[in-house]
Order: structure tokens, then C-alpha cells, then sequence
């Protein structure tokens, strides 16, 4: 009995374990995703790159593994500052397909921009 309760004790530690590191995977995915968006739509005329970037991260989060929907992504240009707020969850526990425990995730960033045309 003892062997089996450490057993059950040892497993939630590794998917607790788990959990996390996806947890911390997706979160860096997050960023490079960000990045990556500013970093390639900085030179985009100023009325459109607020939405151009957060659609760019809203088609790339996808492919990464990280899903986001629109409510979930808020790009916001104000003067030569562009401010990326992304909010999120990663599901840990399961119960009937449906997510019973979620990991809530942020992720916050300003970024200074070069002046706009």
C-alpha cells in the first residue's frame, strides 16, 4: 500500500513537472512570437501596425503550439511606444475532454519604435 501511495505521490511530481516546463515552453514561444512580429513590422506605416502585428501573432501562435484568440492579444501604439499584452491559459488537468485546471499565462512588452513616416 505504501509502495503504491509514493508511486501516485512520484507521478503528480512528474506531471507536475510537466506541466510547468510546457507551461514555460509556451511562454517563450510567446515572446519569440512577439519579437519577431515587432521586430518585422516596425517599418510599417504607423495606422496599420498595430493590427498588422497582432495578426501577425495571432496566425503564428497557432503554428507554434500556443492557441490564442482575438480577445486574448492587445497591441496598443501610443506615440513611439508599442505596448503587446498577451494573456492566456495552458490546461494541466483533463477530466471528460474538458480542461478542469488551468495554468494562467502573461506575457507584457513595450517596445520603443523608430519615428513613423
Amino acid at each position: 500500500m505504501k509502495v503504491t501511495f509514493w508511486l501516485f505521490v512520484a507521478l503528480g511530481f512528474v506531471y507536475a513537472f510537466y506541466v510547468g516546463a510546457v507551461g514555460v515552453y509556451s511562454y517563450y514561444q510567446v515572446t519569440d512570437i512577439v519579437r519577431e512580429s515587432v521586430k518585422e513590422r516596425a517599418a510599417v506605416d504607423r495606422s496599420e501596425r498595430a493590427d498588422r502585428i497582432k495578426q501577425d501573432i495571432l496566425t503564428k501562435a497557432p503554428e507554434s503550439g500556443v492557441p490564442l484568440s482575438e480577445r486574448d492579444v492587445r497591441v496598443i501604439e501610443e506615440n513611439r511606444t508599442l505596448r503587446v499584452l498577451i494573456r492566456w491559459s495552458y490546461p494541466a488537468i483533463f477530466y471528460k475532454g474538458d480542461a478542469v485546471l488551468s495554468i494562467p499565462l502573461s506575457y507584457e512588452k513595450s517596445f520603443e519604435l523608430p519615428n513613423s513616416r
